[in-house]
């Protein structure tokens, strides 16, 4: 439904070869997850809950919140980190599904997601001194 909606004001009827425009609440989700990559700070994660917090207000599903910061994570960070992050979005979908507030879950992913990034560049760092 979320798709059609973002159709309908460019161009209707639709064209066989019409090109899909992103979704804003995707473009506002990648720069989330650009936001995570970037720098991990408390500070940081404040700014990241909030913008989780105003996609969740426009009724963006979680599960698809969580599956769109973990695609855009995993596009941005080493390969090592990938498998990492992964199992850590499989945790906490599911514990989505179990619990009732969904910010608290999706912060929780974030900043193990910051932590473990965190750790891996300041290892990687360290073996260069």
């Amino acid at each position: 439904m979320l798709a059609i909606e973002n159709f309908a004001p460019i161009r209707y009827p639709f064209s066989d070869n019409q090109k899909v425009r992103q979704p804003d609440w995707e473009q506002y989700l990648e720069e989330t997850a650009k936001m995570i990559v970037q720098e991990q700070s408390v500070k940081r994660l404040s700014e990241v809950r909030t913008r989780l917090y105003e996609l969740l207000t426009h009724l963006i599903p979680p599960d698809v919140i969580l599956k769109g910061l973990l695609k855009q994570v995993v596009a941005n960070c080493d390969g090592q980190l990938k498998g990492e992050a992964t199992a850590l979005a499989a945790l906490y979908e599911y514990r989505l599904q179990l619990g009732s507030k969904a910010i608290y879950h999706l912060e929780a992913f974030v900043a193990k997601v910051m932590a473990i990034y965190k750790n891996f560049l300041d290892e990687s760092v360290s073996g260069f001194f």
